[in-house]
């Protein structure tokens, strides 16, 4: 749908179509982005029926477990923008601040205990804000469903009650979300034993989540997809994006976290801020110095009061978060006709399998990756089949094992 006049709303948002649709025009949207806004507003107002919440009853908690459902982001102060926008028009005394998570209406020492943990996990841990962003999402829909049961002191949490929290919520997650919260919640155990908030350490007891990616090999793109995704007609600042993660091995957060002053031109080089509080200069190969120039002299917003490089293309044009540059590529990919799903991370995947194909070594991948542990390194060896089959024995009675012997 490409009008909003197209788009149907029913069930306890229909009251508001008219509003919601005369807000986000004064916000400057255009029409076929408004109809994109309603339309997932339409689905909130459908789901919102089937569970009996009312438009005036509507909480964050509410909207955390909708996004879940549907699969959207509501990490810190990234709810949907039309979620947002309609909050302030219902409850405007709920609409938090910049400063304030969205996702729960939590009792205040738990959202102090939270809180306490999140400035842990940034000055001792050293986690991006993107990392601290997914555990404390994750705790936060731990403390809902514990504070509902047992009340607001989660330092008292039994083993009992995280596996029939993990029970309750098995057929709503993912194996990615599930292991995410596992994570998570024994970062949280282990520091409330630490810190002697705690009598017993129950980061032991919390089992994670089976990891199966280790065991898979990479699925890194050919150099003929490669060259078939970069052929594709595209945007100045599509291009870039593409460019950089190709030739330089970015995460998807490394590439939004770009900023204007991260570049030094006279140099050639770029300030790459990475996990861990990380940050390393890395060369900046000639064609994707070009394209970034491009499109920062060209299509970029010259008065955006913005730092971050790239930034969105409709009103109000802010900084694409890692989320945005994955689908940057994934849209790409399909119009490539690029078979299965193609993310930024596989882009990184296929910038370090290049240099083995090249002849580089694992050491060298290691440094472009900027892997601080060569045993995150080690996946890359299996990428070179030939190699490798030269080091897998024969199986007892296999027709390798009879040639051999003649």
């Amino acid at each position: 749908m490409s009008h909003p006049s197209k788009v149907v709303i029913v069930g306890p948002l229909a009251v508001l179509r008219e509003q919601l649709t005369t807000e986000f025009v004064r916000l400057g949207y255009a029409p076929s982005t408004v109809a994109r806004q309603l339309q997932l507003l339409a689905h909130l107002s459908r789901w919102m029926t089937a569970r009996g919440v009312g438009a005036g009853e509507l909480s964050w908690a509410d909207i955390a477990f909708f996004c879940s459902d549907y699969g959207l982001s509501c990490i810190h102060r990234c709810a949907p923008p039309p979620v947002m926008i309609l909050m302030s028009l219902i409850r405007p005394e709920a609409v938090p601040s910049r400063a304030v998570r969205p996702g729960a209406v939590l009792p205040s020492e738990t959202e102090e205990l939270l809180a306490c943990f999140g400035e842990y996990l940034r000055d001792e841990r050293g986690l991006t804000a993107t990392t601290r962003a997914l555990y404390l999402y994750q705790l936060r829909l731990f403390a809902l469903w514990f504070v509902a049961r047992f009340g607001s002191d989660l330092t008292v949490m039994t083993i009992a009650a995280v596996d029939q929290f993990y029970v309750d919520r098995g057929g709503i997650w993912s194996t990615s979300s599930a292991r995410s919260s596992t994570i998570a919640l024994r970062a949280l155990a282990r520091w409330l034993f630490l810190t002697g908030r705690s009598t017993l350490n129950l980061s032991t007891a919390i089992l994670t989540v089976k990891d199966t990616s280790q065991n898979a090999l990479l699925k890194a793109l050919s150099g003929a997809d490669v060259k078939t995704l970069l052929s594709v007609k595209m945007s100045v600042r599509d291009r870039a994006i593409l460019l950089v993660l190709t030739r330089m091995g970015l995460r998807a957060n490394e590439v939004s976290g770009l900023t204007v002053d991260d570049f030094d031109w006279r140099a050639g080089t770029v300030l790459i801020h990475g996990k861990g509080n990380d940050s390393q200069l890395m060369p900046v190969p000639a064609d994707v110095g070009e394209a970034i120039a491009e499109y920062l002299s060209g299509q970029r917003r010259t008065k955006s009061p913005y730092r971050e490089v790239f930034l969105g293309v409709y009103t109000p044009n802010c900084p694409l978060n890692r989320s945005s540059i994955s689908m940057v590529v994934t849209y790409l990919a399909k119009r490539a006709g690029i078979v299965g799903r193609v993310g930024a991370h596989r882009l990184r995947h296929t910038a370090a399998t290049a240099v083995l194909a090249g002849g580089g070594t694992l050491e060298e991948v290691g440094q472009l990756l900027r892997h601080r542990s060569t045993h995150a390194t080690m996946i890359y060896a299996k990428t070179d089949l030939g190699a490798l089959a030269q080091l897998a024995r024969p199986w007892p009675g296999s027709t390798r094992q009879d040639s051999a012997h003649e």
